[in-house]
């Protein structure tokens, strides 16, 4: 049995515990580096060796990463991000032949109505590059998970001037409330304490979300929304609106392909609530990196 000081972690080892954490399969992490599956296995046994822990361990739905292995890869993928601007990325980038896992993060919401259309065509013209949908960060680490290689992107309502991010303003969305079609509030002209009375499902995946402006409206007149059930997240609220008497206040954006998919319709909100403005926000550290820079243009070019 070698020893662990006959062992050395260089980029290659690197880029494999990389691979390793982002496919949580020996088969799949092969693939992504163009290598055989018994050479992944000898390099994944080499990173036991070396750092005392199993990498990958069994689980109810497979393999998954250990969290020591989690937080190893954070470091190593901003070593070989480093390495990669240090050399000058003189190799273009062929999303075409490349193996490539891209993590953004990004709402239940989000994954829908922007990821959903970019993976789609991702995967029939691009095989070799995937995308990991990150849960929300607290604003405050985002810029450290970024930096880290944690994740390459995000997608959201947060600030647009947070410390050592670039950002972009990707689109607008306005605010809507859902309800089931036989909903005795449909067709009416709702008062504030109307729509407030109502059964509502408040759903709020992260500090900033879809409603708030709504709430402070509410609280100015001295109302408050009549909260039956409280969500991180959006997916769940068509079955429950469907079936019951609650409404939701959602991204119009979402509420429209929730009523062409389920017995729902809309309620006029009694508020002129102004858009809310989604951002793309990336690390300066990656800013000019070629695999970066082509990812980009792809969540772009999906609006």
């Amino acid at each position: 049995m070698r020893q662990r000081d006959d062992l050395s972690l260089n980029f290659f080892l690197l880029r494999c515990l990389v691979a390793l954490v982002d496919h949580s399969q020996v088969t799949r992490a092969a693939d992504a580096l163009n290598m055989s599956q018994p050479a992944m296995s000898r390099a994944m046994s080499q990173l036991r060796l070396l750092t005392g822990d199993p990498i990958l361990v069994k689980a109810q739905v497979g393999l998954v990463p250990t969290a020591k292995a989690m937080q190893l890869r954070e470091f190593a993928q901003r070593i070989l991000y480093e390495m990669d601007q240090l050399l000058g990325q003189a190799i273009a980038f062929d999303p075409v032949q490349a193996r490539r896992n891209f993590r953004v993060v990004a709402t239940d919401y989000l994954e829908c109505v922007f990821l959903d259309p970019l993976v789609t065509r991702l995967s029939q013209q691009f095989p070799g590059i995937s995308v990991t949908a990150c849960h929300p960060v607290d604003p405050r680490h985002l810029s450290q998970v970024l930096e880290s290689g944690e994740a390459d992107f995000c997608v959201g309502m947060l600030p647009p001037t947070l410390e050592d991010l670039r950002h972009r303003l990707i689109f607008r969305d306005r605010i809507a409330c859902v309800a089931s079609k036989g909903h005795a509030a449909l067709g009416r002209v709702l008062s504030p304490k109307e729509f407030a009375a109502l059964d509502h499902i408040v759903i709020k995946p992260s500090v900033r979300a879809f409603g708030d402006d709504v709430d402070e409206a509410l609280t100015r007149l001295g109302l408050a929304r009549n909260t039956r059930l409280t969500t991180p997240g959006y997916l769940s609220a068509p079955y429950l609106i469907e079936s019951t008497s609650m409404v939701a206040l959602m991204p119009e954006s979402l509420a429209g392909r929730f009523c062409e998919r389920f017995a729902l319709a809309r309620i006029d909100v009694p508020f002129d609530v102004p858009p809310y403005e989604v951002y793309l926000y990336w690390h300066e550290r990656t800013h000019n990196h070629l695999d970066h820079i082509w990812f980009k243009e792809q969540l772009l070019g999906d609006l």
